[in-house]
């Protein structure tokens, strides 16, 4: 995948070695990539320079890391956070991921595969448009605004010794976001066979994570209104995106093991921008026939024409603000791009997405399966796609 445009990097990191060693493995970026040894460097930097990227380590002296990626989110929100510390702190490098307050991180030393991944992180990043998305949102209904009881389990999830009994009482305050997180997850779940009808139970299976991505998407729904006459759209999107979430976990078994978990979730997010277009739609553009039909209301191209943007714009951006790991926010941007230029999670989805698309609509749409290698069982993924699609998924959106 190309970069769209070049993109200014921050690297804070107080060990000169290190960045000697950042040099190395980035000297031939075309990007602008600052180095940073302490904080007050870093904040100096921001008067002159917005970075779309701040790698930082976990062991930064001078402030908590939560502190400082605090303060990273507030002084540039648009920016991707990454941090990075030695194996010894892989720990608390995933609660930093799982709570929000990075986007990825990794373990040290670097390495060329690391180098390969943080292009690819800035490719994304080169992606998303976020003042056309920005500026699309504010003209419409605005980000969706959490309810209380989410800022709420965010300063819980902010705290390094949070308890799941905490998480699950918090929850348990909103008693309608409650109910829908619990009909979400037995909606989503990929294996059949196992009802989970207690909340405590919901986030022991789901992990800090998910239930956090889950949350958000919850939350989203409540927060998009849409005219009546349109609801059936809106029931298509979640309905699809469900599916889409089974669907991808099932493909990860064999092309991502290990990851199933997150390619549902991922699945699930994938078309959130959609959503945020159908309730942006002005009356004339609904009364449109081509957007009337299934899906047809979502061609990229005709976003693209009508808009000056596409929901894989909208959708990415929105995941980013909302402090998602970053590989929501590659699915989101990327599940569109052709089969042969994705791998591992944004693969699954992309693939699930189509054979969906295919199951629902025939000939009518045209897929790439022929850029996957020919061993893989697309007949069988397209197979389960077309029971997917039979079976009658109950809304959490009614």
């Amino acid at each position: 995948m190309v970069c769209m445009k070049k993109c200014s990097v921050f690297i804070v990191d107080s060990d000169p070695s290190r960045t000697t060693a950042f040099q190395k493995l980035l000297g031939c970026w075309p990007h602008l990539v600052c180095y940073c040894t302490t904080i007050e460097e870093f904040k100096q930097l921001l008067a002159g320079v917005v970075p779309d990227v701040v790698l930082c380590n976990l062991n930064m002296p001078g402030m908590q890391e939560q502190d400082f990626l605090r303060y990273v989110t507030t002084a540039c929100p648009h920016a991707i956070r990454i941090i990075f510390s030695e194996k010894t702190e892989a720990d608390a490098l995933v609660r930093l991921v799982a709570t929000g307050a990075a986007h990825r991180a990794f373990c040290l030393p670097l390495s060329k595969e690391l180098g390969r991944s943080l292009e690819h992180d800035l490719a994304v990043r080169s992606r998303i448009r976020i003042r056309k998305c920005w500026e699309f949102m504010h003209h419409g209904q605005g980000l969706p605004m959490l309810p209380p009881v989410v800022h709420e389990l965010e300063a819980i999830l902010q705290k390094p010794d949070y308890a799941l009994t905490q998480v699950v009482e918090v929850l348990g305050k909103d008693p309608v976001l409650a109910a829908r997180l619990l009909q979400m997850v037995n909606s989503v779940h990929f294996s059949r066979g196992m009802k989970i009808d207690d909340l405590h139970r919901a986030v022991s299976y789901l992990g800090i994570s998910r239930t956090r991505k889950m949350v958000l998407f919850v939350c989203a729904l409540n927060h998009f209104q849409y005219p009546k006459k349109y609801h059936r759209h809106a029931l298509d999107i979640i309905d699809h995106s469900i599916q889409c979430g089974k669907l991808a976990g099932f493909i990860a078994k064999r092309l991502a093991p290990d990851q199933e978990k997150t390619a549902v979730t991922a699945g699930l997010l994938h078309d959130i921008g959609k959503l945020v277009f159908l309730t942006s739609l002005d009356e004339a553009l609904h009364h449109s026939p081509v957007f009337l039909r299934r899906y047809g209301l979502f061609a990229n191209e005709m976003e693209e024409q009508i808009f000056g943007i596409s929901h894989l714009d909208l959708g990415s951006a929105l995941l980013l603000w909302w402090n998602l790991p970053l590989v929501m926010v590659d699915v989101a941007a990327n599940h569109s791009q052709p089969l042969n230029s994705l791998h591992g999670v944004p693969l699954c989805v992309a693939i699930a997405d189509r054979c969906l698309l295919k199951a629902a609509n025939g000939e009518a749409i045209t897929t790439d399966f022929n850029l996957l290698p020919p061993n893989l069982p697309v007949e069988q993924w397209l197979q389960y796609a077309h029971v997917l699609t039979m079976d009658k998924i109950v809304s959490i959106a009614a």
